[in-house]
């Protein structure tokens, strides 16, 4: 007798019936959903780990992080100003994207453009430093090696670094670049991705020089670096383009003295100022113009967003204020009261002195005065509005003309 076994049948010639074929079909449905989810879930997992190792995930957050600061901006907008920032002696002030950070010895803040106090750090640092991109800012310690990568909300990185930290630059997008010293040469620069991951690493040798200013171009994929050295028992000025991709270092070019200023006017140009000459770099090495202004201090400078430059100039008791347009093209030049301070915003200038601001046109005719109650140590210009920061106080400047304007409408 053959002993049966179970779950073989004998074979029939009988056609399968209706509902068997329907539950054979939802059999093999759900073998091949298995096998998708199986499949998707092998694919997930090898992306991420592709993105974890190029540093995408990071940015990532890091980006959309940027994304939430911005709406929280546009939709929750502050009460307006005055306001008490707490910073009582302003060291370092940076416009960022609908916001603004500003550093002193009790701290660095971030407020909203609105009014909306947006972030407070207390480092401790004893020689504290930043540099700020869009929407981003390092805050570093010059007597140490900790430096921390601030969004305009919140702490993004902290980093120690191996030794002392003397200069950082900030991106727009986000990369940085980080001068320490180095006990095998004048100092090492590292570059970093807006996800921290290391990219570039440069020891500079002492002819090389030691980086004094550093600058990132519009696009983040080049950095101007200007490394003051000693030739021929003369203090020289070395600049360099790094270019990211490459990673190889191109001097464009040297200038006696100490560098005071580096930015890019353009994305093809360098802007370079020494102790008493400005001169134009192009990106690809080479002078394109310069402006000389031997026998006289250079006080302050102010590039705006469009890269026109305002020189404030001291010679004995006179200042004299220079307005150049991208090209270092000559757009007027003027007496002016002693000042402390020039800021530059498109056709207009202002200069901040002792008891208040000024505001005149390119060709150096005043348009305006504003007395103060206390010296005003910093301003912000944009098309909207003029912050002007006086100890701890930040307020709207209101042109004169345009206060009358206001008060003689219905």
């Amino acid at each position: 007798m053959r002993k049966k076994h179970r779950g073989f049948r004998p074979a029939s010639d009988e056609p399968l019936s209706e509902g068997r074929v329907e539950y054979l079909e939802q059999a093999r449905t759900r073998v091949r959903n298995r096998r998708i989810r199986r499949t998707a879930l092998i694919v997930a997992a090898l992306t991420l780990v592709v993105l974890f190792a190029t540093g995408f995930v990071g940015s990532s957050v890091a980006m959309a992080k940027d994304w939430a600061d911005t709406a929280r901006i546009l939709l929750f907008p502050g009460t307006g100003w005055p306001q008490q920032t707490g910073v009582m002696e302003v060291e370092q002030l940076a416009a960022l994207n609908g916001s603004f950070v500003e550093l002193g010895e009790e701290g660095c803040v971030v407020w909203s453009r609105t009014g909306t106090r947006l972030n407070a750090i207390q480092s401790g640092y004893a020689r504290p430093a930043l540099a700020a991109g869009k929407n981003r800012f390092v805050l570093y310690n010059r007597s140490g090696n900790e430096l921390r990568v601030e969004s305009r909300t919140q702490n993004l990185y902290t980093k120690t670094m191996e030794n002392s930290i003397t200069l950082c630059a900030m991106a727009d997008n986000g990369t940085l670049a980080v001068v320490t010293e180095d006990p095998g040469s004048a100092a090492r620069l590292r570059i970093y991705s807006s996800s921290m991951e290391e990219q570039l690493s440069w020891s500079l040798t002492t002819t090389d020089g030691t980086p004094l200013r550093m600058a990132f171009s519009p696009d983040g994929r080049r950095l101007a670096v200007a490394a003051v050295t000693v030739s021929g028992g003369q203090m020289v000025t070395n600049f360099y383009i790094v270019t990211l991709a490459q990673g190889d270092p191109v001097l464009v070019g040297s200038g006696s003295g100490a560098a005071q200023w580096l930015s890019w006017p353009s994305a093809q140009s360098v802007l370079a100022l020494c102790d008493s000459r400005a001169v134009l770099y192009n990106a690809s090495g080479g002078e394109k113009a310069a402006y000389d202004f031997t026998g006289q201090t250079l006080r302050d400078i102010s590039v705006d967003a469009s890269g026109n430059a305002a020189l404030l100039l001291a010679s004995g008791q006179l200042c004299q204020a220079v307005m150049l347009d991208r090209e270092l093209n000559v757009e007027g030049t003027a007496q002016v009261q002693a000042a402390n301070r020039i800021v530059r915003a498109g056709q207009s200038f202002y200069l901040l002195t002792d008891s208040g601001v000024e505001c005149l046109s390119t060709d150096g005719t005043s348009q305006w005065q504003q007395s103060l109650s206390a010296r005003p140590q910093g301003l912000l210009a944009d098309r909207k509005q003029l912050l002007v920061f006086c100890g701890n106080t930040v307020q709207v400047l209101t042109p004169p003309e345009a206060e009358t304007s206001a008060s003689g409408n219905p």
